[in-house]
């Protein structure tokens, strides 16, 4: 006999436990299925830091990400917890093939009504000596940059869902999923669960999950051909999962200078990918990766082996602009990366099922907005709509438009 519930949210990474949490709040009563344990490494949502920013190229990721902060806020006095630390992000490029992102960012920042200042190389090294950049070199301040504890943050959304009286699984991989207009049917390999909504927050495992979905479109009395064709579309759209790899470096010299009170959060755009990083935090480290760099791998297969290529190349990456900080390798760090054709996230309905949400994959640049995520993925289960800007992401609206 299934265990009823108004909600399941399968995947405890940062959409899915946001999606839980803003749920409850609403007073349903949900149970989060997790495949591993809680916090675990092997996704995309762990780890010490994530980066907090407004500023986006596209106005409707920055007017995304000025809603939800003030989720991050509620998430925040909810739990207790300081999850959030804004002081100050630094966008800027030194290569002219880059400069129309900077000033993008700047014009969608202006356009969303939030702070920033446009900076020239000379006052981006009177701000911050630690950069040794060309004099061609523009760039972008926004006050409101920051980073978000990011393990942190999902356990405090996963405990908040059990403070509501929600039911947490974890260590419980999904073995069959049904799904009709009026309930979704989900077995574990512990159990099973009922209940009339449902979302998929898979992230890289997204599509092994939707094999194991049994969808009942026949049975739909609205175009069910055509329904079930768009989710086989997205079934079989070039998803990309990649091992990304952020490193920690230990200060050579002037360590105090990378502190959080004297260095921001920073986005370098380059070609071929941008660089970014972090202040030191408290482990006496640098934090730098590069994005969309990593090698396509299986998320199925547990291995999560640092690559020694990247991390060479990031430190002759500081070498070349952060001298002070490209000192010895502290630890080498791996996540995932899910990403879509154009990068942008999937978050929508799934054709014909109003009751059923997918939260994946978000490209490498979506746990800043997990709580708006989360807001949104609640309030199309249960609304059909939601105030979040998400209109780059509604994957299905999107196709049907075209």
């Amino acid at each position: 006999m299934a265990e009823k519930f108004d909600a399941i949210v399968i995947g405890a990474g940062m959409a899915g436990s946001a999606a839980a949490w803003q749920l409850s709040r609403d007073g349903k009563r949900v149970v989060l299925i997790e495949q591993f344990e809680i916090g675990h490494v092997r996704g995309s949502s762990h780890g010490e830091s994530r980066i907090f920013r407004f500023a986006y190229p596209q106005q409707e990721y920055a007017k995304f990400a000025m809603q939800s902060k003030p989720q991050w806020l509620e998430l925040e006095r909810d739990s207790g917890k300081k999850l959030l630390h804004s002081i100050g992000g630094l966008d800027f490029a030194d290569d002219a093939e880059c400069f129309g992102e900077v000033e993008q960012i700047a014009t969608a920042l202006r356009t969303n009504g939030a702070a920033c200042e446009e900076l020239d190389a000379k006052e981006i090294r009177r701000r911050y000596p630690q950069w040794n950049i060309p004099d061609s070199t523009i760039g972008v301040f926004s006050p409101d940059g920051g980073w978000i504890e990011a393990t942190n943050a999902v356990r405090a959304m996963v405990e908040q869902v059990a403070r509501r009286g929600g039911t947490v699984k974890e260590n419980e991989p999904v073995a069959r999923i049904r799904v009709t207009e009026d309930e979704a049917l989900v077995k574990t390999t512990r159990g099973e669960y009922a209940a009339g909504k449902l979302i998929i927050a898979a992230g890289a495992w997204v599509k092994g999950l939707l094999d194991k979905t049994m969808f009942s479109f026949k049975s739909l009395r609205d175009d069910p051909d055509q329904h079930m064709q768009k989710l086989f579309r997205f079934v079989q759209s070039p998803l990309k999962v990649t091992q990304e790899q952020p490193v920690y470096f230990a200060p050579i010299r002037n360590a105090e200078s990378f502190g959080p009170e004297r260095f921001p959060i920073w986005i370098h755009y380059r070609k071929p990918h941008f660089t970014y990083g972090f202040p030191m935090g408290a482990r006496g480290c640098v934090k730098a990766a590069f994005h969309h760099d990593g090698p396509v791998i299986d998320p199925t297969q547990p291995e999560r082996t640092p690559n020694p290529d990247a991390t060479r190349r990031l430190k002759e990456y500081l070498q070349k602009y952060l001298p002070d900080a490209a000192g010895e390798v502290v630890e080498e760090v791996t996540c995932l990366y899910t990403t879509t054709p154009n990068h942008h996230f999937v978050i929508d309905l799934v054709p014909g099922f109003p009751n059923v949400a997918i939260a994946s994959p978000c490209s490498g640049h979506g746990f800043k907005f997990a709580t708006g995520i989360g807001r949104a993925l609640a309030d199309l289960v249960q609304f059909g709509r939601t105030d979040m800007e998400i209109s780059l992401n509604r994957w299905f609206a999107r196709q049907a438009a075209a």
